[in-house]
């Protein structure tokens, strides 16, 4: 299994996704998000091949991770890196700078 290694940039935005949840819905939504993320996390640990590579970038994969939420990553033999967690109600270009 390869070790976890999350960006600042993607700490940042589940920082932030989890302070809008925090704000706008309750505690059991906060929870069942982080749940979930650290559940795709672990699946992709296993397996970094199990999501599509992203259509912006041949370098990196997506999960979507919910209707509201992907997570973007590449990885090495040793390690996942998780490179963002983006909001799919965000405009689909700032994709593109995920790198």
């Amino acid at each position: 299994m390869r070790k976890a290694v999350i960006t600042d940039r993607a700490k940042r935005n589940i920082a932030e996704t989890l302070a809008y949840l925090e704000g706008n819905w309750n505690k059991k939504v906060q929870v069942k998000f982080a749940t979930k993320l650290y559940e795709n996390i672990k699946r992709i640990t296993k397996n970094p091949d199990l999501f599509p590579i992203s259509s912006h970038n041949k370098k990196v994969r997506k999960c979507v991770r919910s209707k509201q939420s992907s997570f973007f990553y590449t990885f090495s033999n040793e390690k996942v890196i998780i490179l963002a967690l983006f909001d799919t109600r965000q405009d689909p270009n700032k994709i593109k700078n995920i790198k």
